[in-house]
């Protein structure tokens, strides 16, 4: 026999000289089932030997025996082989099969019978553990696929929450978005109807100021415009050149707090009345009002939405780079570029007004006196260039040259500045070779304009 094979012989008849036969039975006896719960190890095989010799078979004995027997601890139940005498018949048999036997065997016993029948045992044996433990692992997996089910399902409920939970953002979104666009375009319609707003509210201002002020109807545009123009060469920001152009039509808006008969007087005259005249000497108000008007004006103008910074740049238009301006008495560079441009452009337009009949070299010299006292001599250098480029026409022909291009004999047609403002020539000089030896000296150290405006 190839495997062994542990037997538990139930009876009183112990056949212990049947495992002498065979080195691979292992033998263990007890008198009635019920000592069977006493093992601590599983047999094999229960030969189960109710009869006693020579007697009859006793079915009920056997019935019993197969109750006590069947309360057992073991996971895997032994095969039961129940000894019957030789002669039993077959019905006989068939019942104690039906009772829970595995084998009806006969007594004496056949170890040939005994080995094959058990092996059919054991090799049954082996598929119930084999069926067992599958079942086990399967019952192991149903339970994982249980539980992954479960999981699956919290995780298909939380997709569907956050599914429900991403529409509801995404509306939010959609809403917001177009909350958004109709914001902006409310926003854009504002700008435009604020910058609508400001430029009537600021053509108002300046009808205003021409119908009650101005000597010489659009002075003020044209002080915007040549502001502009200095501006833009000098590289300020477009805000700045927009304030700039505000500014300078409305730089006069002080002058509406003086007094109507002054006012009158001014326009009918142009402020050199008779002095005898009562009614024509300005009062105290007036006289402090002509120094004082930017001020004024920029208080007004800063109330009005839009014009903050045109105000700020007229507040400084009596300030001269030699400190003694109006009202703070600000030097140079603590008077802001804007200003300084602003007061250069008022200058060169009144000037215009004053004299409409003199040339432009004449011009040119009125304005020479003022720079380094009244102006900023790198603005008026820009300004001259304006009256050279701007109010020439068919008088006087120039062209710009370079430099390096200057020649013994060339007429300037504006004051030559370096970069930082020093006046090297004035308008209409005629060059030597030393006026431009000292030209390109100075340009070495202390660069000059890109360029030079001369006589044709």
């Amino acid at each position: 026999m190839a495997f062994g094979l542990s037997i538990l012989y139930v009876g009183s008849r112990c056949p212990k000289d049947f495992t002498s036969e065979d080195s691979n039975f292992s033998l263990a006896c007890v008198n009635t089932p019920d000592a069977i719960k006493n093992l601590k190890q599983r047999p094999d095989i229960v030969l189960m030997d109710p009869f006693l010799h020579g007697t009859d078979v006793d079915l009920e004995k056997i019935r019993s025996w197969f109750a006590k027997f069947h309360v057992n601890k073991f996971q895997f139940s032994p095969a039961v082989f129940v000894i019957v005498p030789e002669e039993t018949e077959k019905s006989v048999r068939l019942s104690i099969m039906e009772f829970g036997a595995d084998h009806v065997v006969a007594w004496p016993l056949d170890t040939r019978e005994l080995k094959i029948k058990a092996k059919g045992a054991i090799d049954r044996l082996h598929l119930e553990q084999t069926l067992f433990s599958k079942t086990g692992s399967l019952e192991k997996s149903f339970g994982y696929l249980d539980r992954f089910k479960r999981e699956l399902k919290e995780i298909k409920d939380e997709l569907l929450e956050d599914k429900s939970n991403l529409n509801t953002a995404l509306k939010q979104i959609h809403q917001m978005s177009q909350e958004r666009r109709r914001l902006k375009k409310n926003l854009l319609d504002s700008k435009a109807q604020t910058a609508a707003d400001v430029e009537g509210f600021s053509r108002m201002l300046y009808t205003l100021i021409r119908q009650r002020v101005e000597l010489n109807r659009g002075h003020g545009e044209r002080v915007g415009e040549i502001a502009c123009f200095i501006a833009s060469q000098m590289g300020v920001s477009q805000k700045q050149l927009e304030d700039l152009s505000k500014a300078g039509m409305l730089h006069e808006i002080g002058l509406l707090f003086l007094s109507d008969d002054y006012i009158s007087e001014k326009m009918a005259g142009g402020g050199e009345a008779d002095q005898d005249s009562d009614s024509s000497t300005p009062t105290l108000y007036d006289q402090a009002m002509r120094v004082q008007f930017p001020v004024k004006g920029a208080q007004l103008l800063s109330h009005c939405r839009g014009f903050e910074g045109a105000s700020a740049i007229i507040r400084y238009l009596n300030e001269n780079v030699d400190g003694t301006g109006y009202p703070d008495g600000l030097k140079r560079h603590h008077i802001p570029l804007a200003s300084r441009i602003l007061a250069a452009a008022d200058e060169l337009d009144t000037l215009r007004e004053n004299n409409r009949s003199a040339g432009i070299q004449a011009l040119l010299s009125e304005l020479e006196p003022m720079i380094g006292s009244r102006l900023d001599p790198q603005v008026a250098g820009w300004l001259e260039k304006y009256v050279v480029l701007h109010l020439s026409g068919e008088h006087l022909k120039v062209r710009g040259v370079g430099v390096e291009q200057l020649k013994p004999g060339m007429t300037l047609s504006a004051t030559l500045f370096t970069q930082t403002g020093t006046k090297l020539l004035p308008a209409g000089q005629t060059l030597t070779r030393q006026a431009i030896d000292k030209i390109i000296q100075y340009h070495r150290a202390y660069p000059v304009d890109e360029t030079v405006y001369i006589k044709v």
